[in-house]
């Protein structure tokens, strides 16, 4: 067998490889081509376009090298994939000579996503082709299972190999990315050509691209997994399981099992000690009920007594053709899950799985309709759902065309027996090749298995309802095919506990259909993720519920504010994405985050014109702002060890300040002047004792006065306000000539000695501590008003409206308005929820009604929002926002996150059940 696979691969490897350096040589040209085009077309800017002209410059100059290079590569992968494909094949390797190449480079190459969209894309572009060829490589070692990784001419090396012969080049990085990506793109075109050969070859040999079906036929008296079977009754076994009969093990009727069913969940018994739970199988079928929303019934329509009344036989509802499949009645004494043998209640085995405290015993606690709790510990409150549960088909709809290639056109319904037959010889095959490497109890087998399923056999989006309009729980349906694939009992119990979050995510009214939907097509990877990784129930900061959360609320924000197009384009690529990857790929779930939290952030600030310029307008105000108060910073420090009349020192911090930060806008010199004023204009009110004071004071007043009406005409100072400040300056000029002081005599300080105090402040560039900033908030509001009037914006400075702060004022100086220092653990309370998309309900009395928070100041310092029927933004500070949350006058729609929501329900619905009262106790 081996010679003839020997002889085979080299024939074809040589019609390839030929096949291939004829395409590598001249793709060159085209992609030098292409790279003029997208230089010369609009849309791009100018440093993109330098890019462009300097790689297609760089493909030109190098042209031999790199098709050498790509010739080399592909050479050497092919003898290593060659020595790998099925592991049984394995011929003497060229790359025994060359230890530092190695096909698989998951730290480099598969841990990227750019690498695998290439791979992506080379499967799309040559699709049939390659299908062909994974199938014509598994009749050639007699495999009946078909997997592209066992292909030695798959995309992957394709893709490796223009990785590996740009990368030996040493270019610079954006020169690099341009080549790789474009080499890849004109190559995918023309690699259909490259498999035709290849296909060719082995067709020529007489190697079909045909596989035959084969079925193992399940026994006649099957043993339950990890039990036995007893008193001639038959139990459900991994081949034909409770599954065939549309319930779950363990789910009978009342009559079957013969205890009531009401109440009883977790109770206490006689002697007042907790008692297990009375059928456990029965009362995990009531939650599901209960979480989507439906009353809990003792027993599902389609139960074993279905089965039994039909002579042990399903209704031909497979679809037209299939046979009707006979199976054994479900044993009545059928114990139920094994993760929930000798539990005392649901809810405390929820909390256990989800790594949460114990909940005293107490009743449980409803809020009414209209409560709106809005702490992160409140509980959530049970979402509204649509009616109804999808019932379990038996079917696996959605199943495509299976491991040999990408999904098909057209849906096939596969009956469950067929399909657990199949995952499990497919799980036989891979425990096989569980990698040494692999943490201990690691589920990798089936994970690989869900893997598979995620990417071949997840539903397009328009066969995710049944007949009833309810989105699929895919999980469910084939819930015993993946239990007769699980190893122990907290696989099995973890399959029912995603299985039961998809009940309420699925049917969550605050995550807009359209996203349910995309989410539900996503089941089997979230399922592989749990079982993979355990944070993923217990860490609430896990980065796939955290991408997973952000998405669904970002889409219920998109379709509050009427925003949809843009965010649903960008979500719709990222399930296309997680689609065509399983949760093996290293860092998913955090790239895809990072990058979408970018794109987020971005559209929502710029993507309507009121709320773009009102950020701007925030920003350029914040430009002001701090400039402002590092001037007075550094102003008040120089101030602090001088004696200064209260209202003079107050002008000095407040609006001779503002004076110079308006100069410094435009006129740096100007600026300078106002700050030498500063140490001139304080020693001129000094008492001086000498002659040469008093006349060099007499000297320079002229010229300060001048100055200093300049700077406070500048500031717009109302006249009568610079009179006053005026006569107060005669006044102590006059007093300073007699050496008179009011007060106790401040100590003589010189000119000279005056500048050296301000040396800092007139001489070196201003700097201010972050704790210092808060101290001149009260300025915060005067610069964002200037702005949006210079800027002609009616956008709403929120704070005045909603707090009513009275700014008072004495005397000819405006009084100092003492900063708001707000607790800074009360904005960090809140610091993980005030983000962009976050949607708010506001309940004071000047607005009601929900707002978007369309963007975040950086420096954590106001919002900008969209706010429901008015035209334009509002302006709310990050201290007045975190108040009024507090106080309850503002309150975030989303109480929890979707994830942190489905768990809350799902404990709270089992608590609710353990609570019941049973019958036998009332009586």
């Amino acid at each position: 067998m081996h010679m003839v696979a020997n002889e085979s691969l080299s024939s074809t490897r040589a019609e390839f490889s030929h096949a291939f350096h004829h395409v590598v040589e001249g793709i060159v040209p085209a992609a030098a081509e292409s790279l003029l085009s997208k230089a010369a077309a609009g849309g791009i800017s100018s440093t993109e376009q330098r890019y462009m002209v300097n790689a297609r410059s760089t493909l030109l100059e190098k042209r031999d090298e790199i098709i050498t290079a790509l010739q080399v590569s592909m050479t050497q992968l092919l003898d290593r994939s060659l020595s790998t494909a099925y592991s049984t094949f394995r011929p003497v390797s060229a790359l025994e000579h060359n230890k530092e190449l190695a096909l698989l480079d998951s730290s480099t190459f598969e841990s990227t996503l750019r690498f695998n969209e290439m791979t992506q894309n080379f499967r799309n572009r040559s699709e049939q082709l390659i299908i062909d060829l994974n199938i014509r490589i598994a009749v050639l070692f007699g495999q009946d299972d078909i997997r592209e990784r066992e292909n030695p001419f798959r995309p992957y090396l394709v893709s490796r190999c223009i990785f590996l012969a740009i990368e030996g080049l040493k270019l610079l990085p954006e020169t690099e990315a341009i080549l790789i990506e474009q080499l890849g793109e004109s190559l995918s075109t023309a690699m259909s050509a490259v498999y035709q050969a290849a296909n060719n070859a082995l067709e020529q040999q007489g190697i079909s691209a045909h596989l035959s079906l084969k079925i193992t036929k399940a026994p006649e008296k099957p043993q339950a997994r990890g039990t036995a079977t007893g008193g001639g009754q038959a139990a459900a076994g991994p081949g034909y399981s409770s599954m065939q009969t549309g319930i779950f093990p363990g789910v009978q009727s009342a009559a079957q099992v013969g205890v009531s069913t009401v109440g009883a969940f977790g109770a206490f018994g006689v002697s007042g000690q907790p008692q297990a739970i009375q059928n456990p199988g029965v009362r995990l079928e009531q939650l599901f009920q209960s979480v989507r929303g439906k009353p809990a019934s003792p027993a599902v329509a389609t139960g074993p007594a279905v089965a039994a009344s039909s002579g042990g036989q399903v209704p031909a509802t497979y679809g037209a053709g299939l046979p009707v499949i006979s199976m054994p009645a479900a044993a009545p004494g059928s114990p139920g899950p094994a993760w929930l043998q000798g539990a005392t209640a649901l809810g405390g085995a929820l909390r256990r799985a989800f790594g949460e405290a114990p909940a005293a015993q107490a009743p449980v606690q409803y809020q009414g309709a209209d409560a709106l709790p809005y702490h992160s510990s409140a509980p959530a409150a049970t979402a509204p759902a649509t009616a109804g549960i999808s019932a379990s088909t038996n079917l696996f709809q959605s199943a495509q065309v299976d491991n040999a290639g990408s999904s098909g056109h057209e849906m096939i319904q596969v009956p469950a027996a067929m399909l657990a037959a199949h995952l499990q010889n497919i799980e036989s095959q891979l425990r096989q090749k569980i990698e040494p490497s692999v943490v201990p109890g690691a589920s990798m087998a089936l994970g690989k298995v869900l893997g598979q399923m995620h990417k071949v056999m997840a539903p397009e989006s328009a066969a995710m309802t049944d007949e009833r309009g309810d989105i699929r729980n895919l999980l469910r349906e084939q819930k015993d095919a993946l239990y007769s694939l699980a190893q122990d009992s907290d696989e099995q119990m973890t399959i029912d506990i995603v299985s039961m979050l998809f009940e309420f995510m699925l049917s969550d009214e605050l995550v807009p259909l359209s996203m349910r939907v995309e989410l539900g097509r996503l089941q089997f990877m979230i399922l592989q993720l749990a079982l993979k990784d355990k944070d993923f129930l217990t860490n609430e900061k896990h980065p796939a519920r955290l991408l997973f959360n952000r998405i669904c609320s970002v889409a219920f924000c998109a379709q509050q504010i009427d925003d949809v197009e843009p965010i649903t384009e960008e979500i719709s690529r990222i399930i296309k994405t997680m689609l065509r990857h399983d949760s093996e790929v290293p860092e998913l779930f955090s790239r895809i985050q990072n990058r979408f939290e970018t794109f987020v952030t971005r559209e929502l600030r710029t993507n309507q014109a009121p709320v773009r310029r009102t950020v701007k307008a925030v920003g350029e105000s914040e430009i002001r702002f701090m400039r402002f108060a590092c001037i007075a910073a550094v102003m008040s420090k120089a101030l602090s060890k001088l004696t200064v009349e209260a209202s003079f020192r107050s002008f000095f911090r407040i609006n001779w300040v503002a004076a110079i930060e308006m100069a410094e806008r435009t006129d740096s010199i100007q600026a300078r002047r106002y700050r030498l004023l500063v140490p001139d204009l304080l020693w001129s009110v000094y008492p001086k004792t000498e002659a040469d004071d008093r006349n060099l004071l007499s000297s320079m007043l002229p010229a300060m006065l001048g100055t200093l009406r300049h700077g406070l005409d500048l500031i717009g100072w109302e006249k009568t306000k610079q009179q006053k400040l005026m006569n107060w300056l005669a006044e102590a000029h006059s007093n300073a000539q007699r050496g008179i002081s009011e007060g106790k005599p401040p100590q003589p300080v010189s000119l000279p000695q005056m500048h050296e105090r301000f040396e800092q402040f007139t001489n070196q560039a201003d700097t201010i501590e972050h704790s210092e900033i808060q101290e001149h908030d009260f300025a915060r509001e005067q610069f964002m008003t200037e702005v949006l009037a210079e800027l002609g914006l009616p956008a709403k400075i929120l704070d005045t409206e909603l707090k009513k702060q009275n700014a008072a004022t004495e005397g000819f100086i405006p009084m100092e308005i003492s900063p708001n220092k707000s607790d800074k653990s009360q904005q960090d309370k809140y610091q993980d929820r005030i983000i962009s998309a976050a949607m708010l309900d506001f309940k004071t009395p000047q607005y009601k009604g929900r707002a978007c928070i369309r963007w975040v100041n950086p420096n954590g310092s106001n919002v900008v929002l969209s706010m429901s029927g008015e035209e334009f933004p509002g302006i709310l500070s990050m201290s007045a926002l975190c108040e009024l949350l507090d106080q309850g006058k503002i309150r975030f729609v989303e109480t929890e996150a979707m994830f942190e929501r489905a768990i809350h329900s799902l404990i709270k619905s089992a608590d609710a059940m353990d609570n019941e009262v049973p019958d036998q106790v009332i009586r």
